[in-house]
């Protein structure tokens, strides 16, 4: 199950690149890291404008954890279209996050990845009509997660798959997902893992966070060069 925990798991490699990008003396240094280690003030500093500009436009590798990265461009592109909730962002990032790894790409209870299609997505639903009630929970927040992502990610994959072989077309995924979202924010589950607010907020937003997260892929994810991002443990 993804949780919203994106700043949960920066590392001191993290903070390290926000007092170098920040600091302009050594008294700057002391005072920003006094600062990050108050919540409110750190979330404050992520979002300066230094910050993002440095972690997209510095040439060579970042020594940054790819959480750090997923949330501070994520924070950004949100905030364009006026999602300015930091839980969302964080778990918005999270799902970037988790499915940058290819064992995330399948079912729950699942052994293997599946396949990245159409008919996975078709399949999870077919699903949905056989599992236990609990196992539908996770089915359908995993549904909702995976068409944001690869909506947002791979729309033009999308769009072309519906152009040249009469795939569906993003209006099928952003459907999908929405209902997923809708439906796990009203499952009691939805409740014990707090994430009841996040889901109903991705439920009536979806297609803003989509199209922030195609804003994000047109220009700053780069899927023939993935950004070198250096993952700290």
């Amino acid at each position: 199950m993804i949780q919203a925990n994106c700043r949960a798991q920066f590392t001191a490699d993290d903070f390290s690149f926000v007092v170098s990008t920040l600091a302009k003396s050594p008294r700057d240094a002391v005072s920003l890291v006094s600062l990050l280690s108050d919540e409110s003030e750190r979330d404050a500093i992520l979002d300066h404008d230094l910050v993002y500009d440095s972690l997209v436009d510095r040439d060579g590798c970042l020594r940054v954890s790819a959480a750090f990265y997923f949330y501070v461009l994520t924070r950004r592109v949100l905030r364009r279209v006026s999602l300015d909730e930091r839980a969302l962002t964080d778990y918005v990032a999270a799902v970037l996050l988790a499915f940058s790894h290819v064992n995330q790409l399948k079912r729950p209870g699942d052994s293997e990845p599946t396949a990245r299609s159409f008919t996975y997505v078709s399949d999870l639903i077919a699903q949905l009509n056989t599992c236990a009630p609990e196992q539908a929970f996770l089915l359908r927040a995993h549904l909702g997660n995976y068409t944001l992502f690869f909506s947002g990610l791979f729309a033009e994959r999308v769009h072309s798959h519906a152009q040249r072989r009469g795939a569906p077309g993003l209006g099928f995924y952003e459907a999908v997902g929405q209902s997923s979202y809708l439906a796990v924010a009203r499952h009691p589950q939805a409740k014990r893992t707090d994430l009841q607010a996040i889901f109903e907020q991705l439920g009536s937003e979806f297609r803003r966070v989509r199209l922030a997260l195609n804003d994000l892929a047109d220009t700053l994810l780069h899927f023939h060069a993935p950004p070198a991002v250096i993952r700290t443990p």
